[in-house]
């Protein structure tokens, strides 16, 4: 039988295609600069995918694909009712880089509390700042406020109340209150509730339509003047003029987004102006470890389905029935 053909259009730890050599051959996109993805997803049987679109146009010419590997959780950048349509599977990573994202957002949240990125520059830029202005706050006893109880949610449920004793709350319409006790999180049946009541907002949720635009500028007038906001899921569910009109005007403490609405954020992008603002290039889940889990799944996933074996993280089980 030919050896099936996966394709890997961006960068992934090698343990991936490592694996999947073994049966398949693997197309390196990426290093074909200026020979765009249609010209090899014609021949392709898999393909993983990180940030990259795959959009119904795409899946048109995709005449042999049978599965599509999300390296990652969100597949907002995947047309997965098109791809159900040509009954292609898609997977993705739910559980493999959850404690990297929950570090990253943990290390925001101490980053933005602590000043220490214009400590760090004032010296570094020789704009020295006194000792008053760069006094920060501690994350000890204060509330966390979770939207999304998610296997991230509840990962940065457990590192803060292991680390710091917060008190966490959290609203997830999809987790029951019983699970979320189970965590040690007290549910809130709304979502103004949470952003009244905590001192660190964190955002743990997929871009949906029902989460888009989710924090906007009546969101954030009900958040506390102490209070931070968190945001390394997607960019699209913060409206980033309201968060900047209420960061430059005091009226809550700081914030730190690891996603923009548009990637790679524009240099002079309003809200690198301000010094209660911390940003990262959506590089939250991108650590050694996470990148290994997640290239490893994909492929493990990507072997079942060849061998005929059902996939354990499949999006859209009904083209396996």
């Amino acid at each position: 039988m030919a050896r099936r053909k996966v394709i890997v259009p961006e960068t992934i730890h090698p343990v991936g295609p490592e694996i999947l050599e073994q049966v398949a051959d693997v197309i390196f996109e990426a290093e074909k600069p200026g020979k765009p993805l249609r010209d090899f997803i014609t021949e392709a049987h898999a393909i993983i995918v990180r940030l990259g679109e795959i959009d119904r146009e795409l899946l048109e010419q995709a005449k042999n694909l049978m599965i599509i590997a999300k390296h990652g959780v969100g597949v907002d950048n995947i047309d997965v009712e098109a791809a159900t349509e040509k009954k292609v599977v898609v997977i993705n990573t739910p559980l493999d880089n959850a404690e990297s994202v929950a570090e990253h957002d943990l290390g925001l949240m101490l980053s933005i509390s602590k000043k220490i990125v214009v400590a760090d520059q004032s010296i570094r830029l020789g704009r020295p700042k006194s000792r008053k202005e760069l006094v920060g706050v501690e994350l000890k006893d204060k509330t966390l406020g979770l939207i999304g109880l998610g296997h991230i949610g509840s990962t940065l449920a457990r590192q803060c109340q292991a680390g710091f004793n917060m008190k966490v709350i959290g609203y997830d319409p999809y987790v029951s209150r019983e699970k979320a006790t189970q965590l040690g999180v007290a549910k809130v049946e709304k979502l103004d509730d949470l952003l009244r009541d905590a001192d660190y907002v964190v955002i743990c949720v997929p871009l949906t339509e029902e989460t888009a635009n989710l924090i906007g500028s009546r969101e954030l007038s009900l958040m506390k003047p102490e209070a931070f906001l968190i945001n390394s899921s997607r960019g699209g569910i913060v409206d980033e003029e309201a968060l900047y009109d209420h960061l430059s005007e005091g009226k809550i403490a700081g914030a730190g987004l690891d996603v923009f609405r548009k990637e790679p954020p524009s240099p002079d992008h309003p809200l690198f102006r301000l010094e209660n603002f911390i940003g990262t290039p959506h590089i939250a889940g991108g650590t050694h470890e996470a990148m290994r889990r997640m290239a490893t799944t994909c492929a493990e996933e990507i072997l079942r389905v060849f061998r005929g074996e059902r996939p354990k993280f499949p999006l859209n089980p009904q083209v396996l029935d």
